[in-house]
């Protein structure tokens, strides 16, 4: 008896140990798509050890940038309710709208930065990549989110441009 319950527990511990590891919080899932876009940036941009030393710090204080704006955007739609007054939902209209804006413009303050790192041609490459990135995550994770047993999809499967992502 008492075999029989070490060997069953044995099994157990085993089991679970083979079971596949999945970013299970937010944060870690966004870590690794981080990285996977360092990766994809760099090597889309054939960046030059100087070049990275010089882009990655300006890019990443970006990005902090860019986070906190959307931050405050998202905060401001969870304020808003069914129940919540027609003043209150023009007014947070107008605040996300400005949040909007307000990311354009932050953008538009470090291409000098930008240019004067890379040159003009590898930050339009920049622009590029980034859109193409952001399009490539999406289509994964649509691909991802669909049941594996429905078949194709409605609209047909879209024809990737360039290099597959990793």
């Amino acid at each position: 008896m008492k075999y029989l319950i070490i060997c069953s527990m044995l099994l157990s511990s085993i089991t679970s140990f083979a079971q596949p590891h999945f970013p299970v919080d937010d944060h870690e899932r966004r870590e690794k798509i981080e990285a996977i876009k360092v990766a994809f940036i760099t090597e889309e941009l054939d960046l030059t050890v100087a070049e990275s030393q010089n882009f990655w710090p300006i890019y990443n204080e970006l990005q902090k940038k860019e986070i906190e704006l959307r931050e405050a955007q998202r905060s401001t739609l969870k304020t808003l309710q069914s129940e919540s007054s027609d003043q209150e939902l023009e007014k947070a209209m107008y605040t996300i709208a400005d949040g909007h804006i307000a990311l354009e413009e932050l953008r538009k303050s470090y291409i000098d930065d930008f240019i004067s790192v890379l040159g003009a041609q590898k930050t339009a490459q920049l622009f590029k990549a980034e859109r193409e990135f952001g399009r490539r995550i999406m289509e994964r994770m649509r691909r991802s989110d669909r049941p594996k047993d429905e078949g194709p999809r409605k609209d047909g499967p879209r024809e990737h441009s360039g290099r597959p992502m990793r």
